[in-house]
This record gives structure tokens, sequence and C-alpha cells, in this order.
């Protein structure tokens, strides 16, 4: 019966200690992740990119023109971002849905690129 105790009261202890100590370990959470388009020569650069959902795409304008980061197809708005950006400027837009996402300035008729979101 003691060396029963002995073997067992200090495997409790053990077993404790470790529930205690896991259950007080806070959560890791990912930061989401980040890309950058660049606005430079009147284009934007990449002129495609990929990311995942979640991800925080900033548009940075390294032009000392004003350019727009307008959402649609063929010059047309459809609705889901559009941002201005003056000379040495930036913005960011997070992408939270799965898709690809044209889009061009509405200044400038030879800037266009797209987004794909996986």
């Amino acid at each position: 019966m003691r060396l029963a105790l002995r073997i067992a009261i200090p495997t409790l202890i053990a077993g404790v200690t470790f529930v205690a100590c896991a259950s007080t370990t806070p959560s890791a959470t990912a930061a989401p992740a980040k890309a950058v388009v660049t606005i430079k020569g009147f284009a934007f650069s990449p002129t495609t990119l990929e990311v995942t959902k979640g991800t925080i795409v900033t548009f940075t304008n390294n032009d000392s023109a004003t350019h727009t980061v307008t959402s649609g197809a063929n010059r047309t708005k459809d609705g889901k971002f559009d941002r201005e950006l003056s000379g040495s400027t930036e913005d960011s837009i997070t992408f939270d849905t799965a898709g690809t996402f044209e889009y061009f300035c509405n200044i400038h008729s030879s800037m266009n690129a797209k987004v794909v979101v996986k």
C-alpha cells in the first residue's frame, strides 16, 4: 500500500500541474497576412496578386499623380471598393472573400490589375 501511494501521489501532482499549466497558456492567434501593390509609372505592380482569404493588401502610390483603386472589370465599377490615393500615399483593403477582384484606375485608362483570393 505504501509503495502504491509513493507512486500514485507524485503522478497525481504531476498530472494536475500539467493540466493547470496547459489551461492557463494563452492561445496564439495568427496575424493576418499582408501584401503590397505598388503604383509607379502609371502602373500597378504586380498586375496579378494571389493571396489567401483575410490578407490585408496595401496599395502604395509612389507617383506624384492621384490614382484610384476601383473595383470592376472593363472599367465598369462594381461597387466593392473605390479608393483615391493622392501622390505618395497608401491605403489598405482586407480581402475576406475568395474570388478574383479586378480593379483599375478611374483616372488613367491604361491602369488595371487584379487580386486573386484563394
